[in-house]
């Protein structure tokens, strides 16, 4: 499939609305294959990581390595009941960019309109955090894993949980992404972000 034809399918699928987690998979396979065909992949470093991450059980590439060393510095004190908020102030805010997917969301928006495509907020203002509860859906329970590159490493692993409130709260579905920290000696970890999106999007 070549370019115009993948930009075609993206435009329509963006055009219609990301509702579904079928939709949302189906944009980040079609993305892939974009970036790679484009070869950009170095340029859209953690796009091509969250596309990567998609697409397999278990992932352990050298994005992946860098973002566990990240977890394992923040892990080592988490484990110790320090509070995240409570940890050096720039290991705080990398966990923070990753943990909240800022530079997922920035790289995508700056990937999309590149490519003229439409934006998440084609069809709601609350695109980006919509779009963001069927991805982590997506992923949930895909492992980020420790390689042998990684031999120092104190985690084996990263999963991701997420969790929707059972009812919506005036009008807003709530949702929980636990990131969860998984050590050598089999302690755990969890960092969480919580977001919501509206049922009646505007």
């Amino acid at each position: 499939m070549t370019p115009p034809d993948i930009i075609r399918k993206l435009e329509a699928e963006l055009g219609r609305g990301i509702t579904t987690q079928a939709q949302a998979l189906y944009l980040m396979a079609g993305i892939r294959k974009l970036l790679e065909q484009q070869q950009a992949k170095k340029q859209y470093e953690y796009l091509t990581f969250h596309c990567d991450w998609a697409l397999r059980s278990k992932l352990g590439g050298p994005t992946a390595q860098k973002i566990l060393k990240l977890f394992d510095a923040a892990h080592i004190q988490l484990k110790t009941a320090v509070e995240l908020r409570d940890l050096p102030s720039e290991l705080r805010t990398e966990i923070e960019r990753i943990s909240k997917m800022k530079l997922f969301e920035q790289e995508l928006c700056q990937f999309l309109q590149t490519n003229g495509l439409p934006s998440l907020e084609t069809n709601r203002s609350d695109g980006w955090v919509h779009f963001l509860h069927l991805y982590a859906q997506v992923v949930e329970d895909c492992s980020l894993v420790t390689t042998e590159k990684n031999k120092f490493a104190s985690i084996d692993s990263v999963t991701l949980h997420v969790e929707l409130t059972k009812q919506p709260v005036e009008g807003d579905m709530w949702f929980k992404v636990t990131w969860t920290v998984l050590d050598k000696n089999g302690l755990s970890s969890d960092i969480f972000v919580i977001n919501s999106f509206s049922l009646k999007p505007v």
